[in-house]
């Protein structure tokens, strides 16, 4: 009897052991495992954007099966992917699309279809653009609605926290890219406008202020819109993350050790993530491509799809999308925002006002968009 007490004892001693060890182990996503199953709370990633963000699931609004793109498990993980592992989130609401299979003349998720359309209108071959940002925002409104009826019953618990990632950019600069000067910067600054339109409607709905990860793109002239209104944003806390820095790193990197040299940084020294940076991992066979339509098939596929830096001729492999995601996490875990203080205390003050108070404050816009020299 004195020999089962004693082991019952260690048997005790061992497992507080374990689950203490667990509990200070240096990874974030045991830990945090741990404490979501503690609290009963879960962190999320809701997810709007094209083809770079689109995971294939869905929680409303699923495409045809003769519409779905099928991931090649090859390609890798997508940077929202990584950034849920990276933050340890508990599920992924992804509300963003690809661009449609088996559609005539369509181009993927640009910011706003109506901008789209004027931008177009009346040009030759011009594009179909579906699923943009206002349409994704309200598939997650009609969610989270749907969500709410469920009640109890629903699969959601309290959120610890919710990130918005917003990845737009891409098909609107191939768009955009073959108009004429004037109709195209107009189209662009119209699409920063309503981006951010998109988000302040995320945060009234919410009825709080939100996080919100946004790229930028590899356009200087997006990016100074995108920058300039961020900087300004007042609808909770945005998270600016330069995506044209994480690639041109990579680049250098390579570029710098095949010449056996190295930058003030020391870039170039070190063996570089990946071998190849120009070719893609995928080769297509293009049949035409004007700027808007790409129509090809996928003729050949490299050996070793981690060494490249691009998957496709408009994709990055899964390494580069790791990146991303990771400088995204390390944004938001050590709350880097990007718009100031003020802002977002200004938008919070204007919640807490009385209409009447509103009123009397009201004033002309006085928004505007100074372009960068040369446009």
């Amino acid at each position: 009897m004195r020999f089962l007490g004693r082991l019952h004892a260690l048997s005790a001693v061992a497992i507080f052991a374990f689950l203490w060890f667990m509990w200070l182990l240096p990874s974030l996503h045991m830990r945090a495992r741990v404490q979501e199953a503690w609290h009963g709370s879960s962190r999320r990633i809701v997810v709007f954007g094209d083809d770079w963000s689109d995971t294939g699931v869905r929680p409303v609004s699923a495409p045809l099966k003769s519409r779905r793109r099928d991931r090649d498990p090859d390609r890798g993980k997508l940077w929202v992917e990584a950034l849920c592992e990276e933050l340890a989130c508990d599920v992924i609401d992804n509300f963003a699309r690809s661009k449609p299979s088996n559609v005539g003349k369509a181009t993927g998720p640009v910011v706003d279809g109506d901008v789209f359309a004027n931008a177009t209108a009346g040009k030759r071959n011009a594009s179909l653009a579906m699923f943009d940002f206002k349409a994704q925002v309200h598939h997650f409104f009609d969610f989270e609605k749907l969500e709410k009826q469920r009640g109890p019953k629903g699969r959601r618990r309290k959120q610890e926290w919710t990130l918005n990632a917003v990845f737009f950019g891409i098909w609107d600069l191939l768009e955009y890219s073959i108009l004429e000067h004037d109709t195209a910067v107009h189209a662009t600054n119209r699409s920063i406008e309503k981006l951010f339109h998109s988000l302040d409607a995320i945060a009234e709905h919410v009825g709080q202020p939100i996080k919100v990860v946004v790229p930028k793109m590899l356009d200087i002239y997006w990016n100074t819109l995108l920058t300039r209104r961020a900087i300004q944003w007042g609808g909770g806390d945005i998270f600016v993350l330069d995506l044209n820095h994480i690639v041109m790193t990579q680049v250098r990197a390579q570029l710098l050790h095949s010449k056996h040299i190295s930058d003030a940084n020391g870039i170039g020294r070190q063996q570089p993530l990946f071998d190849e940076v120009e070719t893609p991992c995928v080769a297509l066979r293009h049949s035409g491509f004007n700027g808007t339509e790409v129509h090809a098939a996928a003729v050949d596929k490299c050996t070793d799809p981690t060494r490249h830096l691009f998957w496709d001729s408009l994709q990055l492999s899964g390494p580069a999308h790791q990146l991303i995601g990771q400088e995204a996490a390390r944004l938001v875990r050590e709350n880097s925002t990007f718009n100031n203080m003020d802002a977002r205390e200004q938008v919070a003050l204007q919640r807490t006002e009385t209409p009447e108070e509103k009123d009397s404050q009201k004033k002309p816009s006085e928004f505007s968009l100074k372009f960068p020299p040369g446009y």
